[in-house]
């Protein structure tokens, strides 16, 4: 039940940004208030299931990894 609870606010954060909005990490982890390593498991869920693409910011001195949500997600997610 906690990770129905964990994922609905996961998601609820993609879904309220921009189609093409790009979350670092520490933004999701804030947002949906998930430790670092309860995000990393729903992300890889999400991504398992092609909801959510990972890159990195190519401009960024770090390479700081940005996750997105796609379109298969948004379609999935907001279906009654």
């Amino acid at each position: 039940m906690r990770t129905a609870r964990e994922m609905r606010r996961l998601t609820t954060v993609f879904l309220e940004g921009e189609p093409e909005a790009r979350f670092h990490s520490g933004d999701l982890r804030r947002a949906a208030h998930l430790t670092g390593q309860r995000l990393s498991a729903l992300l890889e869920k999400l991504r398992n299931l092609g909801w959510v693409d990972d890159g990195f910011d190519e401009s960024s001195p770090d390479r700081l990894p940005y996750y997105v949500l796609t379109d298969v997600g948004r379609r999935e997610l907001t279906r009654p």
